[in-house]
């Protein structure tokens, strides 16, 4: 067997004894098919219900090419009395290096297909149908299949994961998982996707086709905050990469169909009640809906209803403690300088503050994801400029960064809390958003 042949076997190896731990399995290798081992025939990867089980359920065979002797292996499965050893669920028959058109496939297929075997062709790229196999039989008898486990584990092969097409793997495998997981997958897959920007495509390509089909699910999403502002943050995400491609939907209809429960109308600054909600409302609903907006650049009815929330908020937060008013104003006033369309709504916010007697301005130039404002040596009590001059200082501020972050990658990061660690977490997505928002602003005239 060649170097490359070899590589690619010892990492499939790896990875179904991997793959079957994740699923729960107990995995054993060169597994003995009689008590006495010794010269006893053998099993490249069994997988068993549990360790105590004498017959294992799954059986993987891997042979370096189709020669003469690529009947034995299940041969010496199926060839045998059940009294002697159990047919498995499932005979995974891999092959490496196949040839294109052997008659040896049909025969084996023809000799032992109705015994639940089937044969896949590494080179052939049949990988992915091996993965979608696997797991269609392991549902047969679990209700969950961990979807996490999987992507993740194919993220760490790169021989796996180059063979797959990913988008016609996820719906095969969305087709198979029980209904119950459903809604865990905008989860699972935003955290694939903030930490592997190739997969946030992938990420894009699901929610146009969960927004698009009739759905029977919601997607939920494990961060308190994220879970309650996801469908808008989906909804602008949609928007923001499909726009001009999917001019059947009504954005601001849909945006208002999000809002049924009226979450945003409800909001109240109750401290103390929720420890959770107190979080949602001290840190990052402002981000959040600013996220949203920015994401409907371009959509002025969108940003309009966006927009509406947001001054709705600022309104009723009528404190001073902690800095949450000025943080939420802070990002109400470049929302709406961005855009000749929301003057008005520019001067109400700068009309509030400065007749608060103003805000400091390391808050007003620092909109941020978490409100952790704070009075330090460089901070000063300014009244709020007219929007020109606040666009000029804005940009002056941030002209030194250079970040290339999308914001369609950071609407991605802000679902997920796997990529960083909690420091960084905090910190970056507030930065990087209004940095993309000042760059947008550099481009227009003024």
């Amino acid at each position: 067997m060649g170097k490359h042949s070899t590589e690619i076997s010892l990492k499939l190896f790896d990875f179904l004894i991997d793959l079957g731990k994740g699923l729960r399995y107990y995995t054993d290798t060169e597994y003995p098919m009689k008590e006495n081992s010794f010269g006893s025939q053998a099993i490249d990867i069994a997988w068993f219900n549990n360790q105590e089980n004498k017959f294992p359920l799954f059986i993987f065979e891997i042979e370096s090419s189709s020669n003469n002797s690529i009947a034995n292996n299940p041969t010496k499965i199926f060839g045998k009395d059940s009294k002697v050893f159990e047919k498995p669920l499932f005979f995974f028959h891999i092959i490496i290096d196949g040839a294109e058109n052997s008659e040896k496939y049909n025969d084996l297929i023809g000799l032992f297909g109705k015994h639940n075997y089937d044969i896949f062709r590494i080179n052939n790229a049949d990988i992915e149908n091996l993965l979608v196999k696997i797991i269609s039989q392991h549902r047969r008898i679990h209700n969950e299949a961990n979807l996490a486990h999987i992507l993740r584990l194919i993220n760490n092969f790169e021989e796996i994961k180059s063979e797959i097409k990913f988008e016609l793997f996820l719906k095969n495998i969305e087709k198979l998982i029980h209904e119950n997981q459903l809604y865990e997958l905008g989860q699972i897959y935003a955290d694939v996707a903030s930490s592997d920007k190739s997969f946030q495509e992938q990420y894009l390509k699901f929610i146009y086709r969960f927004f698009s089909d009739e759905r029977s699910f919601y997607l939920s999403y494990e961060n308190y905050s994220a879970s309650i502002v996801s469908e808008f943050i989906n909804l602008g995400l949609l928007y923001s990469r499909y726009g001009n491609e999917i001019n059947d939907f009504d954005f601001t209809k849909l945006l208002i169909e999000a809002q049924k429960t009226e979450t945003f109308n409800k909001i109240e600054y109750l401290p103390g009640l929720n420890y959770e909600y107190d979080i949602f409302i001290q840190d990052h609903v402002a981000f959040y809906i600013a996220l949203t907006f920015f994401l409907f650049e371009g959509n002025v009815s969108a940003q309009k209803y966006i927009i509406d929330i947001a001054i709705m908020i600022i309104r009723k937060l009528n404190i001073t403690e902690g800095f949450i008013f000025e943080h939420n104003l802070s990002w109400g006033l470049l929302m709406a300088a961005s855009n000749h369309e929301f003057s008005e709504i520019y001067e109400e916010l700068k009309n509030l503050m400065n007749n608060r007697k103003g805000i400091l301005n390391t808050i007003l130039f620092c909109p941020t994801f978490i409100n952790e404002h704070q009075k330090i040596p460089d901070s000063k009590l300014i009244l709020v400029p007219d929007r020109n001059i606040y666009v000029e200082t804005f940009k002056e501020k941030f002209n030194h960064i250079n970040i290339d972050n999308s914001i369609n990658e950071i609407a991605i990061m802000s679902l997920s809390e796997d990529w960083k660690d909690e420091m960084e977490y905090y910190f970056n997505l507030g930065i990087d958003l209004a940095n993309l928002a000042i760059k947008s602003l550099m481009k227009k005239e003024w």
